[in-house]
């Protein structure tokens, strides 16, 4: 252990706020050795097997696998968000889904032992906690850990707690149930005894667990702790709930301000206040509300946080405006969201607006819906979901109306639908893999290092490694795959000849992994060989990076600073930028970004590389790719003097061999993230010619010249309306000839009318608006109209209440391989069968006379 500095701290049951517990806990680790990371985002870059950022460890993947040089001490305040306790927020005093968690890490270095110590000493001497007021836990099987606390800390005995695996193992009950690959026994200190506050968690990362539960001691221990800021301030500040300290109490009066609500509600409140922190951190790191994963989560809290609105009297969006409260309260330790407020706020009152219209339209369907289970009594678990899940209706609002209504709720077959629906998303997620799971194959052992030399086509090198079909060199010319950034391809040529095409090459923490086919005889360690690269199509892929930071450059000119990266992917033939915009751009918006990226290519700037301090490139305002993560030196890549970003991949020397550039398509992929697709150099020439090409031909089939083909488009676009409006005044007069007859078929049963026809060659238009004729004169109706046209089957049915269109619509396609939907009241199908008509006309005539 190291030298303990000395502490002026004043009284902190009395003053401590959580910024000074963030910065004192920060310095503390400091002055031990510990490198300082600031916070990752809440969605690492590069990680398949995260939905959100959960702890501090997340970013040290790679330290904790021993598979990076570095810093052997880490510690954090990292920003988390996890969602398991959802349903808890704002019922109980320390639940959140957004929270603040302060770590201190070691890879390989000190163990038990020292991070004990520190923790007691932090907790008792730096904060001034009294040590008769702290407990701890202890592993079962852990007497390591167990005599430290007792003989070098002196807690008392009756004050360590020993505990099984569930509550003192990492991951919980790892020894039996697994998963295999990095775990180990934890170490707990709670507050105000056994049932108090749990303040800390030692993490004691010692094992490899293998298959049948066996322990493997790992040959590097690693230290990963835990303390949640938010409880330890609750501790400090003598307060009952995590709601009512100094970082939570200013977005809770501005909840009360815009509510006006002065008292109660507690639950309310607090359930708000933990959603718009979750949701203004999220957006600000990129994750814009969607009905996919991460969107899908952050959507669902701006829904939560809306209805518990409601409860509180409010019935307009009114979150947007909790917005600067967070900002506000946050702004000394993430000073990034200040100019980010604006367009968070923004995103945030454009899904309140789409949510306040979703519980209109929801309100609509559910009415349907209690009006057709009158005689049952019970709303259908499944229909419940069905509002739930596809129109986002909150069940706790589907219960409340039906109640109000006299109508029960089947809410465990809602929950039954709800697992069935996570079980299936849990297959289809993206997210997926172990917590230890990291880019490459983990089971190769990395070299020390690989040498990369960007600018040579050949070199001399030696082969380090062979694992399987994979070698590293000890000098390589291979951009490994990272940042967006393909890898390159080559050959690797051995005494004169091709022994094996490279034919992928990967960054693997730092070392660079070529993926090869042999071609002739073995590779082995130590061999002296030439890698070379394929150069042309490096070459395409240094002017598509390029050119993605001008098109970065020019997105904010043209749309805004609020643009930012939010994925790229940069080929020999193509690139890729996915950025945060609002809304879809305009053909005037592309047209100017193309020319501003033209115009800056022939320009001809300069395009110059240079390594320095994170702290300087700061000073030089160069953008950091969003979610990377960043050593103390970085590589700046600077075009002219417009466009500067930390980078470390391969670039022109000058803007003008980027040729043209050439956008292909602009398209969303998802809620407020936008995605461009181009081409440079050579291929953009090329389309640009085609085009060219295309609008002669085009012209000439137009018969006019290529300036009027707009023109002569506009007058063939008149004259085809015309003939739509005639067409369809033809099949108004077809229906309104024809509706007499076909009402004389209706068949009475009970008080309604019973139609089932065939339409002779109608389509799908011309079966409704002959359903439209039917509703206009007969109130009381169940309808099926089928209609075959060119060898399809069209079919439509109306109904109601209570009876259900869909319904009757699906147990007749069931039948026949017909599928459609639509609404109680009315639904629609079509498709290819090899039924024939009167076959679909009898079974309908008898499946709609059943449901009356």
């Amino acid at each position: 252990m190291r030298g303990v500095p000395k502490w002026d701290v004043p009284n902190p049951r009395l003053h401590m706020t959580v910024d000074e517990i963030r910065e004192l806990f920060l310095r503390f680790f400091r002055e031990r050795g510990h490198k300082v990371y600031p916070s990752d985002s809440l969605t690492p870059a590069n990680d398949p097997t995260l939905l959100f950022t959960g702890a501090g460890m997340n970013q040290f993947k790679e330290e904790f696998m021993g598979r990076v040089k570095g810093p052997k001490r880490a510690a954090t305040c990292q920003k988390c968000l996890r969602t398991g306790d959802l349903e808890n927020v704002g019922r109980t005093p320390n639940h959140h889904t957004f929270f603040e968690m302060l770590g201190n890490f070691s890879f390989g270095d000190y163990f038990k032992k020292d991070a004990i110590a520190w923790a007691w000493e932090f907790l008792t001497k730096v904060l001034g906690l009294k040590e008769k007021d702290l407990w701890v836990s202890v592993y079962k099987d852990d007497d390591e850990t167990y005599r430290i606390w007792k003989d070098d800390i002196k807690v008392p005995l009756e004050k360590i707690m020993k505990l099984g695996a569930k509550d003192n193992f990492w991951p919980a009950n790892a020894p039996a149930d697994g998963p295999n690959g990095p775990c180990g026994p934890c170490s707990e200190i709670f507050f105000g005894g056994p049932d108090g506050v749990e303040v800390w968690n030692l993490v004691f990362t010692q094992f490899d667990r293998k298959d049948g539960g066996r322990l493997d001691p790992l040959p590097n221990k690693n230290i990963d702790t835990g303390m949640g800021l938010e409880r330890i301030a609750r501790v400090l500040q003598g307060k009952k709930t995590n709601f009512e300290i100094d970082s939570f109490l200013p977005i809770i009066d501005a909840i009360k301000r815009v509510s006006r609500v002065k008292d109660g509600e507690a639950r309310r409140l607090n359930a708000i206040a933990d959603h718009i922190r979750a949701v203004t951190f999220s957006i600000g790191d990129g994750v814009m509300p969607s009905n996919e994963e991460r969107g899908y989560v952050i959507r669902k809290l701006i829904r939560k946080a809306y209805w518990y609105g409601m409860g509180l009297g409010l019935q307009e969006p009114f979150l947007y405006k909790l917005v600067p409260a967070v900002v506000k309260v946050m702004k000394k330790p993430y000073p990034e969201l200040g100019g980010q407020m604006e367009d968070i706020a923004q995103v945030v009152l454009a899904e309140e607006e789409r949510f306040r219209n979703t519980l209109h339209d929801g309100l609509e369907r559910l009415e349907a819906m209690i009006d057709g289970v009158k005689s049952s009594g019970v709303l259908p678990g499944p229909d419940i979901f069905k509002l739930y899940d596809t129109y986002g209706f909150p069940p706790e609002l589907t219960r409340e109306i039906a109640q109000d209504r006299n109508i029960k709720s089947d809410i465990k077959c809602f929950d039954r639908c709800m697992e069935e629906q996570r079980v299936k998303s849990k297959k289809t997620s993206k997210i997926k893999g172990s917590i230890f799971e990291v880019k490459g194959d983990a089971k190769i052992k990395l070299p020390e290092e690989t040498i990369f030399i960007e600018d040579k086509e050949s070199i001399e090198t030696e082969i380090l490694q062979v694992s399987g079909d994979s070698i590293f060199l000890k000098e390589t010319n291979f951009y490994g795959e990272k940042g967006g950034q393909v890898g390159d391809t080559g050959w690797i040529i051995k005494e004169g000849s091709v022994a094996a095409d490279v034919i992928d090459a990967l960054d693997v923490a730092g070392r660079i992994q070529h993926k090869i086919k042999i071609k002739k005889g073995l590779l082995d360690p130590g061999d002296k060989v030439t890698a070379r690269i394929d150069l042309a199509r490096r070459n395409n892929i240094k002017k598509n990076h390029t050119a993605t930071h001008l098109l970065h450059n020019a997105l904010r000119q043209v749309l805004g600073q609020h643009v930012k990266q939010a994925g790229s992917l940069v080929a020999p033939d193509r690139l890729r930028f996915d950025f945060t915009h609002f809304k879809a751009l305009t053909d005037d918006d592309i047209l100017r970004i193309e020319e501003l990226v033209n115009d800056n290519i022939q320009k001809d700037s300069a395009v110059c590389v240079k390594e320095m301090s994170i702290d300087e490139a700061g000073k030089h305002d160069a953008i950091a790719l969003f979610g990377e993560k960043y050593g103390d030196t970085v590589r700046m890549v600077a075009v002219g003097d417009y466009s500067k970003e930390l980078c470390g991949g391969t670039h022109v020397d000058r803007t003008k061999e980027v040729g043209v550039f050439k956008i292909m398509s602009e398209s969303s992929v998802a809620s407020g993230v936008r995605r461009i697709e181009a081409i440079t150099g050579e291929a953009a020439g090329e389309k640009i010619k085609k085009d060219a090409e295309l609008i002669k031909e085009i012209a000439k089939e137009l018969k006019t010249a290529p300036d009027n083909i707009l023109k002569e488009i506009g007058s063939l676009s008149v004259k085809l309306k015309t003939l739509e409006t005639e067409l369809a005044n033809v099949s108004n007069r077809f229906v309104n000839a024809n509706i007499d007859s076909l009402l004389k078929t209706a068949e009475k049963i009970k008080d309604a009318d019973v139609i089932v026809s065939e339409i002779k060659n109608a389509d799908m238009a011309l079966l409704r608006k002959t359903a439209d004729a039917i509703k206009a004169r007969l109130k009381k109706v169940v309808f099926v109209l089928v209609s075959e046209k060119d060898k399809k089957i069209s079919m439509v049915v109306g109904a109601y209440a209570p009876i259900n269109a869909s319904a009757i619509l699906n147990e007749i396609g069931s039948e026949f391989g017909i599928k459609g939907g639509g609404r109680p009241e009315f639904a629609q199908a079509g498709g290819s069968t090899s039924a024939k008509v009167e076959d679909i006309v009898k079974k309908a005539e008898e499946i709609a006379k059943r449901y009356i």
